[in-house]
């Protein structure tokens, strides 16, 4: 008998509290810029957003915008401050008072843009307080114990996916050490060990789950033969992957890698509906991931609220979640 459920009778959840920290911050390379939004009365602000605000170098009563987009489905707003140096930053606040981004812009590139020399280019700096702590609405592994996998190309394929706490790998983005968490993913097919791989993740302030690179050893009769694919942040590429944006607006396009040389992902989500149905339970309201590989190769992921993946579906074969184990 089927059940259709969004979490299987015998997953248990946890609830992890993250504790508002002073906020490290690092620069990216990447540039970006946010719409502008609607400005708001400084006393119709939330008293958490003022309070961010004025400890960081704004004013009583200045000016502070709404911005058109939420962020973990929280209010988020935009205020502009000056450092003691003279620096300018636009902050980036959630409703709750988190400090979740800060776009700088020195004073130098500031009097270029003023005199019409320079195009303003604001620099991200995205915010790990607790990058370990992955609680992503449909990737929550800070929750899971083990997944089992099944199935692929001949139908003898087995993942046995592991969170592996004890394991630290530490990762430098910008001027910010971030602690990653790592899976440790052991492949078997036929029975026999094919590869096992060490994924590193972390996840910002703003929700966003980041792919930092994998470690990989592949097998043959019983002996490691390489480590095709492998790649680290800080040594193969210097941009960390996005695998799962906090904001899962349909079509939004991302890359869970982006590794020259190696592989590149071009990734989008293409329906939050989907439903699955594998051995483990039937999941509905699954969001489903379109991923376009560097050799061509175009592949799905599922995954569902409160579980994670439960189904990677390529052109021969589909891996699906046989079953599922919370801490």
């Amino acid at each position: 008998m089927n059940i259709t459920t969004n979490t299987p009778m015998n997953i248990t959840t946890n609830t992890h509290h993250l504790i508002a920290l002073p906020a490290l911050i690092l620069l990216l390379s990447t540039a970006s810029i946010l719409q502008a939004g609607t400005n708001v009365p400084w006393n119709e602000l939330p008293e958490a957003v003022r309070a961010t605000v004025l400890s960081n170098g704004g004013e009583k009563n200045q000016n502070v915008d709404l911005e058109k987009h939420a962020v973990g489905g929280m209010a988020l707003y935009e205020a502009g401050v000056v450092g003691k140096d003279g620096s300018q930053a636009d902050l980036m606040i959630t409703a709750d008072g988190k400090l979740i981004k800060t776009k700088h812009d020195d004073t130098a590139d500031a009097r270029e843009e003023k005199a019409g020399k320079k195009k303003k280019v604001a620099v991200v700096a995205e915010v790990f307080t607790h990058p370990r702590d992955i609680t992503h609405p449909y990737l929550p592994l800070s929750s899971l114990k083990q997944d089992i996998l099944v199935g692929g190309k001949g139908g003898n394929e087995r993942v046995v996916r592991t969170v592996a706490p004890g394991i630290h790998k530490t990762f430098k983005i910008g001027a910010q050490k971030v602690d990653a968490l790592t899976v440790v993913d052991k492949e078997t097919i036929g029975g026999k060990v094919a590869e096992i791989t060490r994924d590193y993740f972390a996840q910002d302030d703003a929700g966003n789950v980041y792919y930092l690179g994998e470690d990989v050893d592949t097998y043959k009769d019983g002996r490691i033969v390489g480590h095709e694919g492998a790649w680290l942040l800080g040594k193969e590429t210097q941009k960390p992957g996005l695998l799962l944006p906090a904001d899962i607006t349909m079509k939004k396009a991302f890359r869970s890698e982006d590794v020259p040389n190696v592989t590149t992902e071009k990734d989008r989500i293409v329906s939050k509906k989907a439903r699955v149905q594998v051995p483990a339970g039937t999941f509905t309201d699954c969001i489903k991931i379109e991923e376009h590989a560097s050799d061509g190769a175009t592949e799905f992921k599922y995954f569902a609220k409160g579980i994670g993946c439960v189904k990677e579906e390529e052109s021969d074969g589909s891996l699906v979640l046989q079953s599922h184990t919370t801490r």
